[in-house]
């Protein structure tokens, strides 16, 4: 009945509007149209004034059609936004669920209590990845009499990186257990064989990958040294010296080796450090004019520290570091070895 009612009334305007155009009577109610008072007319527009009405009404019809495109355009648009956001929060989520396994693992082969037994009141690591995982290693052997020292800094860092210091772990323990080679400069040249046969160097087309290295030989108070790019510090009478390691790395192909390492052996006393780093700590950005903390900064800090215990002097070491990285993202990996005769 409604729509009944609705088209009779419609029916009844227009005839009205085409019957009255252009006049002006009295307004027709609904009441008026229903119950046929032939004394009220609608108020009839001239036919251009109903044109242009009809213009707006058309007009504005289309462009709410539009706007209603637009909206739903953009709600599909949104929501295949938020798919493809959402695979790629899970993507995020799976490579950190994988990158954190693998810490586990590098963990793993980190030393243990085990290897360090003997070892806790001497021995102080400063160990900063940039990531979650790290290209720097640090290795400790204790076997009867000798105590073998070892820090390793793998090229890049991430994940690159520890893929690398796995390959590094492997290369020194097949040195050293495996093959039972005891002085640093043939465990050196070993793990140097170790890579570039695994990396398939020899080839042109092989990995250009390689690692730094210092490893110490401990016998008591006497130390045998061998390093790629990585010098041995030691403190002795309250003073810092340093042992320059060769400019070469292990693995990787350089056309311009002209320094292997060698072996260096050095006689020290009850009570005196030496120390080990890789260039993690002195590439950081920091301080009051975002520079570099240098080799210079570093030795200046170390030789200020020394007369503290070696736990007290490392954890000054580790503060410095920190404040003076500030808010910056940290450059490398930072690894420090030290160790009190």
């Amino acid at each position: 009945m409604r729509k009944l009612a609705l088209i009779f009334i419609l029916a009844h305007f227009l005839l009205s509007a085409q019957q009255h155009q252009g006049t002006y009577k009295n307004h027709l109610t609904f009441n008026d149209t229903f119950f046929g008072n032939e004394e009220a007319y609608q108020v009839c527009y001239p036919k251009e004034h109903r044109t242009f009405f009809y213009s707006i009404f058309f007009a504005s019809g289309i462009a709410f059609m539009f706007f209603c495109i637009i909206i739903y355009q953009k709600t599909k648009h949104n929501k295949a936004l938020r798919s493809s956001n959402d695979v790629i929060s899970e993507k995020n989520r799976s490579i950190l669920d994988s990158i954190h396994y693998a810490k586990r693992i590098q963990t793993a082969i980190l030393p243990n209590q085990n290897d360090l037994k003997g070892l806790a009141n001497s021995l102080n690591v400063l160990y900063c990845p940039r990531d979650i995982v790290s290209g720097d290693l640090y290795w400790v052997h204790k076997s009867q009499e000798d105590i073998y020292l070892a820090v390793i800094d793998c090229t890049g860092h991430g994940v690159p990186g520890a893929f690398l210091s796995l390959l590094a772990h492997n290369a020194i323990e097949q040195a050293i257990i495996e093959k039972g080679l005891k002085g640093p400069r043939e465990i050196l040249d070993s793990m140097n064989d170790f890579v570039k046969s695994v990396l398939d160097q020899n080839n042109e087309e092989g990995s250009k990958d390689g690692m730094e290295i210092g490893l110490c030989l401990i016998q008591k108070t006497s130390i045998k040294y061998s390093g790629a790019n990585i010098s041995l510090k030691y403190i002795s009478n309250g003073k810092l010296n340093e042992i320059k390691a060769a400019k070469c790395t292990v693995g990787s192909v350089q056309a311009n080796v002209i320094e292997p390492p060698i072996e260096h052996f050095l006689e020290l006393k009850k009570g005196d450090r030496i120390l080990m780093h890789s260039d993690g700590i002195i590439d950081q950005f920091g301080g009051s004019k975002d520079r570099k903390i240098t080799s210079k900064v570093l030795n200046e800090l170390i030789q200020q520290t020394s007369g503290k215990t070696s736990t007290e002097q490392l954890s000054s070491i580790k503060e410095f570091f920190m404040k003076w990285k500030g808010n910056n993202e940290q450059t490398d990996d930072v690894l420090m070895l030290l160790y009190e005769i």
